[in-house]
């Protein structure tokens, strides 16, 4: 696929998709402002009130509405078919505003009364809300492939990872669970996160990574394979964390993971050697970095699974786990392609009518280099400090890395609205 596809008769307004990318935008701003400023006090348990408000923010605030935006953009264009309702994700969007908003602000305060469930219930009927327009929107899409099986089973993992969410807020409201809460959490965050979320970035990167590094590649092997091996994983460690606690579920759980990423890097190394393109570009190198978060997350998932550790060392490593695999390795897919997606968009709608008429600018050219090279190093480098100040314990680290992650982010709004703003 060209990459002059990736904007069709069948993709909605711009206005849709940029609005969920602003919201997103400011979002990362707005988490990286609150790490900042309690980096500091990130450590011991996970079951913290900040350190759930941060997940949620990070998650709810910056990279949910980024992805929902693109989502809307790339599944009518892949799948050549109109979204549903353009009126279905407005209202949506409205009620995860509120929903996200109010839901975040109370965990963050740990309060937990009738506004925590009503902005919990609002920000599941959104969800669930958009899940239905997607869905019918990919139903009626002619292609069934490698990407659409990735994505059909993202959004049945959204689906769940929201329903157990609305369930644990159900239960923090006034208990009735008759399993401990914290396991029901740990399979809520990892469907959201490697079902939703990794799923979905395996489908959608075989695609983009085709259009824009211009290659094709016939076998899809590895990528079938990953796909299986997720589901796999996921399902045992719904049977380990609400079945049956067997330490043989636990293991396949792990080694289900790590042969899926591994296939899935195959799948992507085919991709990257097939290419046309040579010269890679800078939104390529953060989805570079990401596929290196993601081994981190694995070779840290194995460490845990497979070692007796003390109480204070295991913390660690479950929110340096954490860390890297949210902003790390979803984050920085998110960045380095809304580099490639928003330009191009704004270059579409708005230069693409002079073509041949006058000399307009590539959509390359929208965003000047060393910007996006400064926002690159600002941003990996604060990932990296965080995640090494988790690891050891050190808060001044950790402020110091979530630092440059503001500044990051700071630079990236400015560039991505420097595009925005882009006119002939």
């Amino acid at each position: 696929m060209r990459a002059q596809s990736l904007a069709t008769q069948y993709a909605p307004s711009l206005r849709l998709v940029a609005a969920h990318f602003a919201l997103g935008i400011v979002g990362f701003v707005a988490f990286s402002f609150a790490l900042f400023f309690r980096a500091a006090f990130v450590h011991g348990h996970f079951f913290q009130p900040q350190i759930l408000g941060l997940v949620h923010l990070c998650v709810l605030g910056w990279l949910l509405p980024i992805t929902l935006g693109a989502l809307h953009q790339l599944i009518p264009v892949v799948f050549e078919a109109k979204v549903r309702s353009e009126r279905a994700p407005w209202i949506a969007l409205a009620l995860y505003v509120v929903g996200a908003s109010g839901f975040v602000a109370q965990l963050w305060s740990f309060s937990f009364g009738d506004g925590f469930v009503g902005s919990a219930a609002l920000l599941v009927l959104a969800l669930y809300l958009y899940l239905g327009n997607l869905a019918a929107t990919l139903w009626h899409g002619a292609a069934r492939t490698l990407t659409g099986a990735c994505v059909i089973a993202a959004f049945l993992y959204l689906s769940v990872a929201a329903g157990l969410g609305f369930a644990l807020a159900l239960h923090l409201h006034a208990p009735y669970l008759s399993i401990d809460h914290l396991r029901l959490l740990r399979v809520h965050a990892h469907v959201a996160g490697f079902g939703f979320f990794g799923l979905l970035i395996m489908g959608v990167s075989y695609r983009l990574l085709e259009m824009f590094l211009i290659a094709y590649v016939k076998r899809e092997d590895a990528g079938w394979f990953a796909l299986a091996a997720v589901n796999v994983s996921l399902a045992a460690l719904v049977g380990y964390h609400l079945l049956a606690p067997s330490s043989r579920l636990l293991t396949v759980s792990v080694i289900a993971a790590v042969l899926g990423i591994g296939a899935f890097l195959v799948q992507v190394s085919r991709i990257y050697r097939a290419r046309m393109r040579k010269r890679t570009d800078l939104p390529w190198r953060h989805t570079a970095a990401s596929f290196s978060y993601l081994v981190v997350a694995a070779v840290i998932a194995v460490i845990m699974a497979s070692m007796r550790l003390d109480s204070a060392v295991e913390e660690r490593l479950q929110l340096a786990y954490g860390f890297v695999a949210l902003p790390g390795f979803i984050g920085s897919v998110i960045v380095g392609q809304l580099h490639k997606i928003l330009p191009f968009l704004v270059w579409f709608h708005r230069y693409s009518h002079y073509v041949g008429l006058r000399e307009v600018p590539a959509a390359s050219e929208l965003l000047a280099v060393s910007p996006q090279r400064v926002q690159w190093f600002l941003m990996h480098g604060g990932i990296a400090v965080v995640a090494l100040g988790l690891l050891l314990g050190q808060g001044a680290l950790r402020t110091c890395g979530a630092g440059l992650l503001l500044a990051s982010s700071l630079l990236f709004a400015r560039n991505m609205w420097t595009v925005y703003r882009s006119h002939p």
